[in-house]
């Protein structure tokens, strides 16, 4: 996910640091520069927890989705030569991934989904009606799901005004 925790941690500290503390008395922005550091750091109470959990399991079911598409994709040479590239980087197993590898990670499968969703409806016509619901139907689902995993990390932040 971009941007990073790191990043995010940073920006909230530099805009309290450089933009919060001298114009406290001064200014009348001070309270929603605060609201929103106070909501990002909500958000990131969960993100800490949830999100190394969510990009593991966000790559595995992409790598799966990605897979399954690269056999069902043969009529559309290059959209199954994107996902064996997108698929051909990976880790050794048993190493334990760092949030900045599953993140790059997740950024690269999701590249290559991208691409593949565009290659897919302009391919319907070689792939066939069934084969493109099929595929669409999929690629759905997999959208439905992870939304819902991400959800989790937005929800506490969502609304969230302390002042």
């Amino acid at each position: 996910m971009t941007p990073s925790s790191r990043n995010l941690i940073a920006g909230i500290a530099r805009t309290l640091e450089q933009d919060v503390l001298p114009d406290l008395a001064m200014s009348t922005w001070t309270a929603s520069y605060i609201r929103s550091c106070l909501a990002l750091l909500a958000h990131l109470e969960v993100r800490v927890v949830e999100e190394g959990p969510f990009l593991f399991e966000d790559n595995a079911e992409l790598r799966s989705l990605l897979l399954s598409l690269r056999a069902d994709l043969a009529a559309l040479p290059d959209a199954a030569a994107v996902a064996a590239a997108a698929l051909a980087v990976g880790r050794a197993a048993g190493d334990y991934p760092s949030i900045d590898a599953l993140t790059e990670e997740n950024t690269r499968l999701k590249s290559a989904l991208e691409y593949l969703v565009a290659a897919i409806h302009d391919g319907r016509d070689t792939l066939g009606e069934a084969r493109f619901q099929d595929v669409h139907g999929r690629v759905l689902a997999y959208l439905r799901r992870s939304g819902d995993r991400e959800f989790v990390m937005f929800e506490k932040a969502s609304g969230y005004s302390p002042l």
